[in-house]
């Protein structure tokens, strides 16, 4: 029973994100015939709350008014974590820079989704997994973005925020250590800030009961009365276990393609002034791989229940056939804005749902930047389209694409998955190795404790 306890109540290892995110992609799939995605719904949902609140539809222009269940799993996901570490993250402070940041990262990341067709679950977690090309480049701009957005973050002072996870008892040890260097950052109760606060908590808390109220009661496409209740709560199981993946260990898509680009600075004694930058517990995480690890445990999962599912059953490839599937410039612009505002907002969309239900006030002041950061796509959605989509810079969407004959196709597939394996391997065996990590740590401890471990045994050393 105690062991029961300490599993609950402690942060798990890294892996364990990668294996639910993994078996909620899978069930999705096999209910749904495509992959997880979160922001045309976030559009979505906008349209409802302008309908009930202010009674016009300009978010109509760009979005049909729906709910998505999936996404209320997943902040259900992080409040189920919080309960269950029975520590809800409100007592986290952070000052008007990181809030602001926040906001400027969502609307940002917002725009970005519109122009790349998709926000990083779809690109990062299904379009890799679906052997999608231009989901490749998504994430390869995002890549480079990224590592800008978090030298900006890190020239503002803010790199303390920087990390997986907060919780109580590893933020006293690292006070007891001397680990944290601006005590302020957790402790600002100034008035206008928890007037701010307040009114985040308050808009957020009346967006989402408008939404769930119209879900049960209006006949939204997914409604209760279109749907029924039965598929309600498979769409909601399916987004709880993402949720209690991502908030039990801190998972982060971007985190997760910004690893290998990270690694080597942290890797390089040339580089120590960019490396005091970076917090403790975030320099384990990304010398050890554990995101990009976590990403890859995922996209195999999907990739092989997908490519069962297309040579075996005749299911089109997701990401295969639709304008926005076809690799185009705007697939890059879009990867480096949703690059650099994942890393103002502390993580990509997925990972700021979970953190919502977990009380983190960054996630609170996201939300209205995600909402106003659709609105250049409501005004102006055909020439952004048309910008975007009519130029596409190659005629194939996935790899296997390449070979007309199916065989070929099928063969294509296969080297894929062993691709996606053998980078899996490699960065195991990497990130064992930069942090001089057991084996059993990695299947066993969370971040937090294989620091402290690491720091104990002397594999780590403490700096100013």
């Amino acid at each position: 029973m105690n062991n029961i306890k300490r599993w609950l109540k402690y942060q798990w290892p890294f892996w364990t994100s990668g294996v639910f995110i993994g078996v909620a992609e899978v069930l999705y799939y096999v209910n749904y015939k495509t992959f997880i995605t979160f922001t045309t719904s976030m559009g979505q949902m906008s349209a409802v709350a302008e309908n009930k609140w202010f009674r016009s539809s300009f978010f109509e222009n760009a979005f049909s008014p729906d709910i998505n269940w999936v996404f209320i799993g997943v902040v259900l996901g992080g409040i189920l974590v919080a309960i269950m570490e029975k520590e809800f993250r409100f007592w986290v402070g952070y000052n008007s820079r990181a809030l602001l940041l926040s906001f400027i990262g969502a609307f940002i990341f917002s725009f970005g989704t519109r122009i790349a067709g998709g926000c990083t679950t779809h690109h990062v977690l299904g379009g890799i997994a679906s052997m999608n090309i231009a989901s490749w480049v998504v994430a390869l701009s995002m890549q480079a973005s990224a590592f800008l957005g978090l030298f900006i973050y890190f020239k503002l002072g803010l790199s303390d925020y920087f990390k997986p996870q907060e919780t109580r008892w590893y933020f006293e040890q690292e006070k007891a250590l001397g680990l944290v260097r601006d005590y302020s950052l957790y402790e600002n109760r100034k008035r206008y800030m928890e007037l701010i606060r307040y009114l985040l908590y308050s808009f957020t808390l009346f967006f989402f009961i408008t939404i769930i109220l119209a879900g049960f009661f209006d006949r939204l496409p997914h409604g209760l009365k279109n749907i029924g209740m039965l598929n309600i709560l498979k769409l909601i199981i399916i987004g709880i276990l993402v949720g209690i993946g991502i908030g039990k260990t801190g998972f982060g898509n971007v985190c997760g393609i910004l690893t290998p680009n990270v690694s080597i600075i942290l890797s390089d004694s040339n580089k120590k002034e960019e490396q005091k930058r970076i917090n403790y517990l975030t320099r384990i995480m990304f010398m050890g791989m554990f995101p990009f690890i976590s990403i890859l445990i995922s996209v195999i999962m999907l990739n092989i229940a997908v490519i069962i599912g297309w040579s075996i059953y005749g299911i089109p490839l997701p990401a295969s056939y639709e304008p926005r599937d076809y690799l185009s410039l705007s697939h890059i612009v879009g990867g480096i804005l949703m690059g650099i505002g994942s890393i103002f907002m502390l993580g990509c969309e997925i990972r700021n749902y979970t953190r919502l239900g977990m009380g983190y006030l960054t996630a609170f002041s996201a939300i209205p930047g995600f909402i106003l950061g659709y609105l250049p796509y409501v005004f102006f959605k055909k020439p952004i389209e048309k910008w975007a989509w009519s130029h596409p810079i190659l005629k194939i969407t996935s790899f296997p694409y390449i070979s007309h004959d199916f065989k070929n196709q099928l063969f294509i597939s296969i080297l894929y998955t062993f691709f996606l394996f053998g980078l899996f391997v490699i960065f195991v065996i990497i990130g064992k190795k930069s942090i001089g990590l057991y084996f059993q740590d990695i299947y066993t401890e969370s971040i937090e404790k294989i620091f402290l471990k690491n720091l104990l045994r002397g594999n780590l050393k403490k700096k100013s």
